[in-house]
């Protein structure tokens, strides 16, 4: 007779390796609120203060932004030409310290978004989309 392992059967450590191979957003579209201890699980590990949704449709990014907590948000990476909508929708996150942004096309929401968390801001990281080549 062969052993079953369920998913929810794993030890914490051994979910935690699995964690560090996904991107915050799979951990965060597909794990979170499957139940309390992977939650808090993600929780601890700080998979909420480490953001990047640039790979999230856009009901996708409004859903998984109702349920994170902002204020444990402390780096966001943001790629415009993957979503290009994300600068004007996040809200004020009070502890975010490191923003990354890639592909800036629209500067006045760039300043608003940079003026608006220029309090906390220690690290900005912006760089340019990659051109097309012919």
């Amino acid at each position: 007779m062969a052993l079953v392992t369920c998913f929810e059967d794993l030890a914490d450590l051994v979910l935690i390796v699995v964690f560090a191979y996904l991107s915050s957003y799979d951990i965060l579209w597909g794990l979170t609120h499957l139940n309390h201890r992977l939650t808090m699980l993600i929780t601890e590990q700080g998979f909420f203060s480490r953001i990047n949704l640039s790979l999230a449709r856009y009901h996708q990014f409004n859903r998984i932004l109702n349920f994170l907590p902002l204020n444990h948000i402390q780096s966001l990476s943001i790629d415009s030409d993957a979503s290009p909508f994300q600068l004007t929708h996040w809200p004020f996150l009070p502890h975010l310290k490191t923003l990354r942004i890639i592909g800036v096309y629209n500067y006045d929401d760039f300043s608003v978004f940079v003026l608006l968390h220029a309090a906390a801001l220690t690290h900005l990281i912006k760089k340019q989309a990659k051109e097309w080549s012919r």
